[in-house]
């Protein structure tokens, strides 16, 4: 992916999480729990999938960089 995409990707998801964020928050103070609770789980999901995609990608550099030093010995 061109680095200009992947960043404007980054940025845009950004700014989606933190309105997710506040927009659960100012729902449920309002006394809509049920979207509030929906957007809320929204936020969580898009955060798991981060979290588990930036794990499976350092485990694979951590791999190929000790899988390269064992090629040198």
């Amino acid at each position: 992916m061109d680095d200009k995409k992947k960043e404007k990707l980054q940025v845009t998801v950004i700014v989606l999480m933190i309105l997710l964020l506040v927009a659960a928050f100012v729902l449920f103070f309002l006394g809509h729990y049920i979207i509030a609770f929906v957007l809320f789980g929204i936020f969580i999901v898009i955060i798991n999938f981060i979290s588990n995609w930036k794990g499976i990608k350092n485990a694979e550099y951590v791999y190929s960089k000790s899988h390269k030093n064992n090629d040198k010995w």
